[in-house]
């Protein structure tokens, strides 16, 4: 909330302009003092005022003037504007005021208390104005705090928190759309299941934390080795999956082979413990003759990675069939 409220008084008079301010120095609202339009001007740009209070009769610009170049800016558009006079009353003089863009015109003599009521009321509006615009400035600020907040939920619940790669609840959204699309179009698709070696005697030796960091390094190696087009997904543990649009058989197992690759040769450092790690893959494509559904391809390509580990590990296996699993060497 504000700490004062001004109000510009304007009058070429400074003895009037102190009699004024003394006579309504009960209202609540600092006075700002002005002895011509220019100055009053100057003040109105520099100032947020509850209201002016201006004389008619001025050297140089009079008041109608200063008015008129108050109501023509749009930084002082809106300020309340009162005239007081004591040389103009007629009816001429009046509408040429409120012509000028005042809210009212007053003559002197005048009653302090009537005026004072009219500087009063305009001092509420002006806290009111202040009031809204803080209560909008509030929701604006609750509304980007809930667009955030709502953004980090809707990414919560399609990442991974420890990885940041897509979970297995996205997984199973985007693979249900790209299958659908290969089945419609009649592209290729193809999909890798990857499970690190032995990960269960890296928590037992160095501990959890550590094997959370090899999980993020592996997350990173894996963006970092396919295309920008693929997707990566923690499948759960120490289980990834990529899924490839666009991608048959002989590319899928290339990129599988150059991500097993890339993780033999890799050492894992985190300044206190530093390991190399070894990956068992299993890779399907899709088949019209035997991929019946989405998650078929997910089924297959566990049955290869089954077949990775059984054989030795550190290797990649393409899925050609349940009789046919094919390992592709390692050479």
């Amino acid at each position: 909330m504000v700490d004062t409220v001004d109000i510009l008084i304007v009058d070429d008079k400074i003895n009037n302009l102190i009699a004024l301010e003394e006579t309504f120095s009960g209202v609540g609202a600092t006075f700002i003092k002005a002895t011509s339009g220019n100055d009053a001007l100057r003040e109105a740009l520099t100032h947020d005022f509850a209201l002016a209070i201006l004389d008619v009769q001025m050297p140089e610009m009079d008041g109608y003037e200063l008015a008129q170049l108050i109501r023509n800016r749009k930084q002082t558009s809106k300020l309340p504007i009162i005239f007081l006079s004591a040389i103009y009353s007629d009816d001429f003089h009046i509408f040429k005021g409120y012509d000028s863009g005042a809210v009212d015109f007053i003559t002197k003599p005048f009653s302090p208390e009537i005026l004072a009521g009219k500087i009063q009321f305009f001092i509420e509006i002006y806290l009111q104005k202040i009031k809204l615009k803080e209560t909008i400035q509030e929701l604006e600020k609750t509304k980007k705090l809930v667009l955030k907040q709502n953004r980090q939920l809707q990414r919560l619940s399609t990442h991974d928190d420890l990885t940041g790669l897509c979970n297995r609840r996205h997984l199973v959204a985007s693979l249900e759309q790209e299958f659908n699309r290969c089945c419609r179009h009649g592209t290729e698709l193809s999909l890798i299941m990857l499970d690190l070696d032995h990960f269960k005697n890296i928590n037992d030796n160095f501990g959890h934390e550590f094997g959370d960091y090899v999980l993020k390094a592996f997350s990173t190696l894996l963006r970092t080795t396919v295309r920008k087009s693929d997707l990566v997904f923690r499948f759960g543990g120490e289980e990834f999956i990529v899924l490839l649009p666009l991608t048959g058989a002989g590319g899928a197992a290339k990129t599988a082979e150059k991500i097993r690759r890339k993780c033999e040769e890799t050492m894992i450092d985190d300044r206190n413990y530093a390991v190399k790690i070894t990956v068992s893959i299993g890779v399907t494509s899709y088949n019209k003759e035997v991929h019946q559904t989405a998650s078929c391809m997910i089924s297959f390509a566990d049955e290869a990675l089954y077949q990775a580990k059984e054989s030795g590990r550190n290797r990649v296996v393409v899925y050609q069939g349940k009789n046919a699993l094919q390992e592709k060497a390692l050479s």
